[in-house]
């Protein structure tokens, strides 16, 4: 059996920049799905990839895979998918048919594909000075959420001279470690550490903006809001506040376009 495998790189127009992922399209269900793309993700390195089926329909199935077997999903890998869909259908908009009978609702937008994701919460943490130690830096306020810890600073230049000890942010009980000031040319500015689940810095983590935005949104008294990525290959979200959830929205490029054989078994 034959599938496309795409590389897109998500939240930028230049494939040096943003996130990229790896998204696979297929007209029908390989053969012992999960088992061979678990195989595909480990054959390319991917940390999370996409498979598409039936890319060219107006309700396509979406399910993730890491060489250690089927994934809940990603941001970027969302993104990477919804462009690749969106393209291959020519529509401007879709819902993806998620495992367990979730819909992932995905459009064009004026600042490329956006994706629509619920909010997730946050809340005071007693663990601020633990978390100031790990950043070498200490915020104006610490927040937690169950994807990581956030930690809000005064300036653009506090975050981009962030260098956090990467062992103490490991030892934390949270995957990742959220920064965030006011920008300069955007409205705010972000920086993401995970070293726990392999990204010492994120390139650009869409998630995040899921906490975020609705801390961001009403003091800025804006309902979107830019958000720029000061990480090595940098990007730049584009966030709405819809009340229960946030519209995530980012330019995005397909890096390579291949052919993929796979196995009989």
């Amino acid at each position: 059996m034959q599938v496309k495998l795409h590389q897109v790189v998500t939240f930028s127009r230049h494939i040096f920049h943003g996130n990229p992922a790896y998204v696979v399209t297929a007209s029908e269900a390989p053969r012992e799905t999960v088992a061979m793309m678990t195989g595909v993700s480990d054959l390319i390195g991917a940390d999370v990839m996409a498979l598409i089926l039936r890319p060219d329909s107006d309700q396509p199935e979406l399910s993730f895979y890491t060489p250690e077997g089927p994934h809940a999903g990603a941001g970027h890998a969302t993104a990477a998918a919804a462009f690749i869909a969106l393209s291959t259908a020519k529509r401007n908009m879709l819902a993806f048919n998620l495992a367990g009978g979730n819909r992932r609702h995905a459009r064009r937008s004026s600042h490329g594909i956006a994706v629509e994701w619920p909010v997730m919460a946050y809340e005071q943490t007693p663990r601020a000075r633990d978390v100031a130690q790990a950043l070498n830096a200490t915020p104006r306020e610490t927040y937690v959420a169950p994807f990581g810890y956030v930690a809000i600073f005064e300036t653009e230049d506090a975050i981009a001279e962030l260098k956090p000890d990467l062992a103490q942010v490991a030892a934390l009980d949270r995957s990742a470690v959220i920064t965030t000031a006011p920008g300069i040319q955007s409205d705010i500015v972000i920086r993401v550490f995970a070293p726990a689940v392999g990204l010492p810095e994120d390139p650009v983590c869409g998630t995040a903006h899921r906490i975020i935005t609705p801390y961001w949104a009403p003091l800025l008294g804006k309902d979107e809001i830019h958000s720029r990525h000061l990480s090595k290959r940098g990007g730049d979200l584009w966030c709405k506040h819809t009340g229960a959830n946030v519209e995530i929205a980012g330019e995005s490029i397909q890096a390579f376009e291949a052919t993929l054989d796979l196995p009989a078994s």
